[in-house]
């Protein structure tokens, strides 16, 4: 089998069209680390998720704010080692129900 050769320079997009911005437009730049490092936010995301039965948003949104989080203190306060913290950013990784309870309770003592 031959090796496969790449290409020296670079490739153009040329089916990705721009979008311009009509005049007067008004962008923000939006920062989802912002949100999700409010842990009354994460607690209001969290129960309206399981409120509609959503489990795949539930982990989401789970992960999302470890991600956000400084990991050794946040594995001090569920009493779990760094290391499951980082199993738990995983994909197909699921925290066990203590660990979930854990993270629920450190959520309300951080928005109380």
């Amino acid at each position: 089998m031959d090796k496969v050769e790449t290409l020296r320079t670079r490739g153009s997009f040329s089916g990705v069209r721009r979008r311009k911005l009509a005049a007067g437009a008004k962008a923000r730049p939006y920062d989802p680390s912002a949100s999700l490092s409010d842990p009354g936010f994460v607690q209001k995301a969290i129960l309206q998720a399981l409120l509609e039965g959503d489990f795949d948003a539930v982990i989401g949104i789970y992960r999302a704010h470890l991600r956000v989080l400084n990991r050794s203190h946040t594995a001090k306060s569920l009493n779990v080692s760094r290391q499951y913290i980082h199993k738990m950013l995983k994909p197909g990784n699921t925290p066990s129900l203590r660990t979930f309870a854990a993270f629920m309770r450190l959520l309300r003592e951080r928005v109380a």
